[in-house]
């Protein structure tokens, strides 16, 4: 059998290869289980496995990691040959192997003969970007399936650390689940640094609340990292844009799924932006976004120094 497995969210393509080991009773210690990179092991020796008949058991099972040579790039080690004995094995696989193509890279080149060969004889599964409550959903058996438990606010916070990005969540689940077994908010507020745009939305809070001191503090955060000013005066433009956005949008009556989709808003963004927007006037928000759009030009102009321009932005709230 013959099976390909990618797409962008990692956590979803192992939860599913995690079941396919289960269905045909596949363990990691198994002798029936390899799994090889093209880029390190000849492709003679992963057809030969794959030929080869399972040692006491019913099935066996090869992995494919990381195959370039499906893709429009050129893999190491792996000819013209080879791909044509990939070609045949596949046309013509071992019943009793379990013949897995894992992949979580580029996509694939589908001119390419062998893309052509596979799409015959392989079952595809993609996994990309899901809802939010598979998001939960998924996160959570992640963590129970490493024998510990998360509270629902640090689930929460968690996600909203992670941007609602599977990847970035299973990353972080293998280190909370060394730290604790039993996950709280105070574990995720000390171990998952907030992104960049959590610091950046906080910021554009104070600055169109004129608090003065919390721009400054946060604004000292973010030099100790070495943001550049120029990237910032991007984000703080895109926050306060958005903020406008959802004003607008939500004075003229459209629904969340409208505005998520018109804005290209992750849901999960929109409730905090919402509740912030409230306090603010439209007047208010044009007013910024011109002083920041003035900002870019003199700084691309030459006029001002781009940190010296954004800390004079910030002390003139």
């Amino acid at each position: 059998m013959n099976i390909v497995l990618y797409g962008s969210e990692e956590l979803l393509l192992k939860q599913r290869l995690e079941k396919f080991k289960k269905q045909y009773k596949i363990n990691d210690q198994d002798m029936n289980l390899s799994i090889y990179y093209p880029d390190e092991t000849s492709m003679d020796v992963i057809l030969q496995d794959a030929i080869t008949p399972p040692f006491l058991t019913e099935y066996k099972m090869v992995i494919l990691r990381k195959p370039t040579f499906l893709t429009t790039e050129k893999q190491k080690n792996v000819s013209d040959e080879d791909i044509a004995a990939f070609n045949d094995y596949i046309a013509h696989d071992n019943p009793t192997t379990i013949f897995i193509i894992y992949h979580n890279g580029e996509k694939f080149d589908e001119r390419k003969k062998v893309m052509k060969n596979l799409r015959k004889h392989a079952q595809f599964i993609e996994l990309n970007q899901v809802d939010e409550h598979t998001i939960y959903k998924t996160v959570r058996q992640a963590i129970i399936h490493r024998q510990a438990v998360i509270d629902d606010d640090a689930l929460d916070l968690l996600l909203e650390r992670t941007r609602g990005s599977l990847n970035e969540a299973s990353n972080q689940v293998e280190k909370l689940c060394l730290y604790s077994k039993h996950i709280t908010l105070h574990d995720v507020e000390r171990l998952v640094a907030p992104p960049l745009e959590e610091n950046v939305f906080a910021l554009t809070n104070a600055i169109m609340a004129h608090d003065l001191v919390r721009v400054s503090s946060i604004y000292r955060d973010l030099m100790i990292t070495n943001h550049e000013p120029i990237a910032l005066i991007g984000l703080i433009a895109s926050s306060i844009r958005q903020l406008y956005q959802v004003k607008l949008l939500d004075r003229k009556g459209y629904t969340d799924k409208e505005i998520v989709k018109i804005i290209g808003i992750n849901p999960r963004a929109l409730f905090p932006v919402r509740k912030n927007a409230r306090s603010f006037q439209l007047d208010e928000l044009e007013r910024k976004l011109y002083e920041l759009s003035e900002l870019d030009i003199n700084i691309k102009t030459g006029k001002i120094d781009k940190q010296r321009g954004l800390e004079l932005f910030l002390m003139q709230i």
